[in-house]
């Protein structure tokens, strides 16, 4: 290897060292001990959290709903659970998962107990948001948790923190499972605590590899190969559905995409289109529009061009509403007229006389 080669080695391994500026270890592991704890001033901030979160979800505010994020405490147990596992700490990984099942239990409780006895119960968007989990969330949280447990092992990481705690979005598919259980809709119910799951699995997986990429000393002796092996069937396991979840996603996008072009530029460029209806689960699409008179011939025409967008499947339907002519309308106009000049004469006439 050349001078310059090492030169240039040197250099980026310099750029992207991790363990410069990195803590003490102990440091750290008080840090993580302390966040897995869960009572008290932590149970209470996640009581109010989860309430502003509910209300947020209610009224379809961002706003609220970032506020809850970052107020909420419940990232401690879930980044005490990927670091046991990299240290093979297994009375702090049962502390960690006791402490993760009582958040969620709490969190349920809370939830369920606002939208029974809240007016407002009703699936806003940003409510059912949260009950489709794809590959992107699984992602996100990873990411999240390489970001935040990076962040723990630094002396000034709050802010990351604060950011992991809302990419991750951890606190609203609580409120969604928990709005599904009060108004019994299943769907939404699985559907919020699988984003949740999936969300805290990936956390734990990425600071997972952060610890053993930073080297920790393991703090047993124990064998917690059988506890890695199960921890990677329930990655995989977690993973499929969103797999499967994702590619449904982009299938519908990419419809919805090719229905929308083909509307654009064969009926909205001759017709004028009133409103437009796609449907990416039963690959409907319902047009509006207005004609001057009814064209019988209109949806075989248009729907032989389908195939030229690729979505030959899809069923089209054309609703044609009938506008008034140009002719009608100019013969309304010049009756309008005369009328007008024939009150004006009945008028002069009564004043002569």
């Amino acid at each position: 290897m050349s001078t310059n080669t090492k030169v240039i080695k040197r250099y980026f391994c310099s750029l992207f060292d991790l363990k410069g500026g990195q803590e003490d270890e102990t440091i750290t592991d008080k840090e993580v001990r302390e966040g897995v704890i869960f009572k008290g001033k932590n149970l209470w901030l996640l009581a109010f959290a989860i309430f502003i979160s509910c209300i947020g979800l209610n009224i379809n505010s961002k706003a609220a709903v970032i506020g809850a994020m970052i107020i909420s405490p419940l990232m401690g147990p879930i980044f005490g659970i990927g670091f046991s596992l990299g240290v093979s700490d297994l009375d702090l990984l049962k502390v960690s998962i006791q402490n993760a099942v009582r958040i969620v239990l709490t969190s349920l409780l809370v939830a369920t107990i606002y939208y029974l006895i809240t007016p407002y119960a009703i699936p806003t968007d940003e409510l059912l948001s949260f009950s489709h989990p794809t590959i992107f969330d699984v992602l996100l949280a990873f990411l999240g948790g390489m970001a935040g447990f990076i962040a723990i092992s630094r002396h000034n990481g709050t802010q990351v923190l604060i950011g992991v705690a809302v990419a991750t979005s951890c606190i609203p598919p609580l409120c969604t499972a928990s709005f599904g259980l009060a108004t019994l809709q299943w769907e939404y119910f699985v559907g919020g605590l699988y984003t949740y799951f999936i969300n805290a699995l990936f956390i734990c997986v990425g600071s997972y590899i952060i610890v053993k990429y930073l080297k920790f000393k393991p703090h047993s002796s124990d064998n917690v190969k059988n506890v890695n092996s199960w921890f990677g069937v329930l990655i995989f396991l977690a993973i499929v559905p969103a797999v499967y979840l994702a590619y449904n996603f982009a299938v519908a996008n990419i419809f919805t995409a090719k229905a929308n072009q083909f509307v654009t530029n064969e009926i909205d460029a001759k017709y004028h289109v009133v409103q437009t209806k796609i449907d990416d689960k039963s690959k409907l699409i319902e047009v509006d529009v207005m004609v001057e008179q009814y064209d019988e011939l209109l949806q075989n025409v248009v729907e032989k061009k389908l195939e030229n967008y690729g979505i030959q499947n899809a069923k089209l339907k054309i609703y044609q509403s009938i506008e008034a002519r140009k002719t009608n309308r100019q013969e309304f106009e010049k009756l309008s007229t005369e009328i007008e000049v024939l009150k004006k004469e009945i008028k002069q006439l009564k004043v002569s006389k």
